[in-house]
């Protein structure tokens, strides 16, 4: 049954959800998590509701990272559907779909939403498949909530996801693309969605795969970025060779037309507004993932966009919704041999501790990997050879990647999901092992080992890729996405010796998720970069919650926070093994 209420009659109600919601943010904001040494899975005790546990430590112990596939005890049963089984082998099968987090219900626990893809049928328009959402009842374990939150209906063929707050008022909506078609899902607050693309303005008729949100235009609302592929249809499948029993396979992004990227502006009213040339926009990029973080720290956002097969896109934000495409001139269009790659995920990390964002690509077989270094100002170097990053081979396809301290030690590292998108690869091979890259205090990016019954010894079709702490332990966890295998969960069971600290931002003059906002802690042993960011992975969407580990002895002094509006606030006498929530102060 359908919500009475529309769209706009939703948003009359803002005073009261808004009053509600905030109440319930305190709450949460007075939780103090447990320490960062595993503890058994288990329901969460009403009694240890908001005490604060201690880390114990075992000096025998040496520190071991390990991840545990929990997938058949959380619940979760989620497969994306590509359409292959028809083998007309279009390049709508190559794509694939992503990974949503988000607290949808306000219950204190990350939920996770997964589009699904659809089916393919000659000459026919391309069918979706209901998305399916999974509430978090207790520590990771699921429910599917898919049809009581009214996200089942669906006739789009649907590849990513992008979640944040668009009105402000405390709860998430969700923004999901596909071919020719974008839907997005109001947060009607209690516990249902309401699909309003059209009535919002946010439509679309073009081939829509990564998205981002994020406040371009500095008015404390979140934007929409859409990564636009390529010009495919029915009237456009030219048979391509391959090494299939047909002697075909699916054609590559260079038998296309790229298809332009769309930038929906928030107008305030709970409407959009589409872009037009006028802002800078490039056209014809055959955009794949997309990430919005503020390169070069001047309060305004800018936007990285990871292109198929063309030069990646750096939007360099000059205000007044105006922006200004510098990636050739930055240094972080092309690989470091100044070649276009094949470009699908991207990430953000410090990679060298300067407390600026550097950028991880991942990229086609035969290309290898990138990072740009962050040289300030807006300009990048591309540092590839000299991170060992080229050392891992040409065979792999990569998707999905995230960074993140997995084993609290006070360096990031960064996950790969890889998965090639022929049928019958000429070389390499269609399933393929996800990759955990240790960064290491000598500036190199190095692969870890693990064991033959790991998830990263097995292959798999990977496609997007998340990083929550959805136990709330303080180590951060897996979720990934496959083409037609089922999603994993990955519990982070490793050993260490280090602690952690979590921080959310709750923006009041800034868009209510503060993407965009930098913040660095001061530890005893130095300064660590996290930033807010829009999109980022690959067709996917993480949670907006700040993640630092530290090693062993090194502790929380103070933290710097940058809102992204200009203003600053200094957060002091920080513990180890907490989540801070901190709202931005009202002030002129």
């Amino acid at each position: 049954m359908l919500s009475p209420l529309s769209c706009h009659a939703c948003f009359s109600l803002g005073l009261f959800l808004s009053c509600l919601k905030y109440l319930r943010f305190v709450a949460l904001a007075l939780l103090l998590l447990s320490g960062c040494t595993k503890q058994p899975s288990g329901p969460i005790s009403p009694d240890t509701v908001g005490q604060k546990s201690t880390t114990v430590v075992d000096n025998q112990t040496p520190p071991k990272l390990a991840f545990e596939d929990i997938t058949a005890a959380s619940g979760i049963n989620s497969t994306y559907r590509n359409g292959e089984e028809t083998n007309l082998f279009s390049i709508a099968e190559s794509i694939g779909g992503g990974v949503g987090v988000l607290d949808y219900d306000l219950s204190g626990t990350l939920d996770l939403l997964f589009p699904t893809g659809g089916s393919i049928t000659k000459d026919q328009p391309l069918s979706g498949l209901p998305m399916t959402l999974w509430r978090s009842d207790s520590e990771m374990r699921f429910t599917e909530s898919s049809v009581a939150a009214r996200v089942d209906k669906s006739n789009l063929y649907t590849h990513g996801v992008a979640i944040a707050d668009i009105d402000n008022d405390g709860f998430p909506d969700v923004l999901v693309t596909g071919y020719r078609g974008l839907q997005l899902f109001y947060n009607m607050g209690d516990g249902t969605f309401q699909e309003c693309a059209a009535e919002k303005g946010a439509a679309s008729n073009l081939w829509n795969t990564s998205a981002a949100f994020g406040d371009f235009d500095n008015d404390g609302l979140v934007d929409i970025y859409i990564a636009s592929y390529v010009d495919w249809s029915w009237q456009k499948n030219p048979s391509c060779l391959g090494n299939s029993p047909k002697g075909i396979d699916v054609c590559t992004p260079q038998q296309f037309t790229g298809e332009n990227d769309l930038i929906f502006w928030n107008q305030g009213d709970g409407t959009f507004t589409a872009t037009d040339s006028s802002n800078g926009l490039v056209p014809e990029g055959k955009g794949l993932g997309v990430i919005a973080a503020d390169f070069d720290q001047d309060s305004k956002l800018d936007i990285y966009v990871a292109n198929d097969t063309t030069n990646n896109f750096l939007y360099m934000n000059q205000g007044g919704r105006k922006l200004r495409e510098s990636g050739v001139i930055a240094g972080c269009a092309m690989d470091h041999l100044g070649v276009p790659n094949g470009s699908m995920g991207v990430a953000i990390f410090d990679y060298d501790s300067d407390r600026k964002p550097d950028i991880f690509v991942t990229n086609y077989e035969r290309e290898t990997f990138a990072v740009y270094r962050n040289e300030g100002l807006g300009n990048f170097r591309c540092i590839s050879e000299r991170t060992g990053i080229t050392a891992l081979g040409l065979l792999y396809v990569g998707f999905g990647t995230v960074s993140g301290d997995f084993m609290c030690k006070g360096r990031e590292d960064l996950v790969v999901s890889n998965g090639h998108v022929m049928r019958y690869p000429g070389s390499g091979t269609r399933e393929q092992e996800a990759m955990y890259i240790e960064g290491t205090s000598k500036g190199k990016l190095v692969l870890h080992s693990f064991g033959p019954e790991s998830y990263f010894s097995e292959g798999h079709t990977g496609r997007g890729v998340v990083a929550p702490d959805l136990n709330r332990d303080g180590l951060l966890d897996l979720v990934f996405s496959h083409v037609n295998q089922p999603a994993t969960l990955l519990r982070n069971v490793s050993k260490t010796k280090g602690t952690w600290l979590k921080i959310q931002l709750i923006g009041t003059k800034v868009n209510r998720d503060a993407i965009g906002a930098q913040v660095v802690v001061k530890t005893n042993r130095g300064q660590h970069f996290r930033s807010i960011i829009g999109g980022g992975s690959y067709l996917s969407q993480g949670d907006y919650v700040l993640h630092w580990g530290f090693g062993e002895g090194e502790l929380p002094l103070e933290a710097s926070i940058s809102w992204g509006d200009g203003t600053t606030e200094n957060i002091p006498s920080l513990n180890p093994n907490t989540q801070l929530t901190i709202v931005q102060p009202w002030r002129n």
